[in-house]
């Protein structure tokens, strides 16, 4: 379980001209599809999560809700953080399509990928850095379907109700 506050910036590349910015709380749950500490592999757990996404887009103005299916790949150890890569996609219920001529229709898809580190404070506690990258587009259900791409920084918190392995 876990939560995260994310600030989110539309990239500036031609025909992205909205410069939307946005703020997203993403509560979380999850759980470890496979957990091997001894795994020979750089990657020793991985981990299905259902991320919510509750969220304001403070310009150009409008709201985004729904949820994100993430797949998250946690490496080793190193030096008591963990290092991670997740990428998922979420259905959105967003309004952002009557202030951003990039999109439109209020039905969205927000697909996203990225890197971060999670640093155990006590044992099956850990705060939770991140930076993803993303598009939102309707995925063709309506034109026009320019959709944008942006830059994600996130900081979080979780609780691992089994302590993960190098959580000491």
């Amino acid at each position: 379980m876990g939560f995260q506050v994310s600030y989110g910036l539309e990239n500036n590349i031609p025909h992205n001209i909205s410069h939307v910015n946005m703020i997203i709380f993403a509560p979380q749950i999850g759980y470890a599809v496979w957990d091997s500490p001894h795994s020979r592999l750089p990657m020793n757990r991985f981990e299905i999560l259902s991320e919510g996404v509750v969220g304001s887009a403070f310009h150009p103005g409008g709201y985004l809700l729904g949820d994100t299916l993430m797949f998250r790949f946690n490496f080793k150890p190193v030096h008591g953080m963990i290092p991670f890569f997740d990428a998922g996609s979420a259905a959105l219920h967003t309004t952002l399509d009557n202030q951003a001529p990039e999109i439109s229709g209020h039905t969205q898809f927000f697909s996203q990928g990225g890197f971060g580190i999670q640093r155990f404070v006590r044992p099956g506690r850990a705060l939770v850095f991140e930076y993803r990258y993303f598009h939102m587009s309707n995925a063709g259900i309506q034109q026009p379907n320019h959709g944008f791409n942006g830059s994600m920084a996130s900081i979080g918190f979780r609780w691992l109700l089994r302590a993960h392995h190098g959580a000491r």
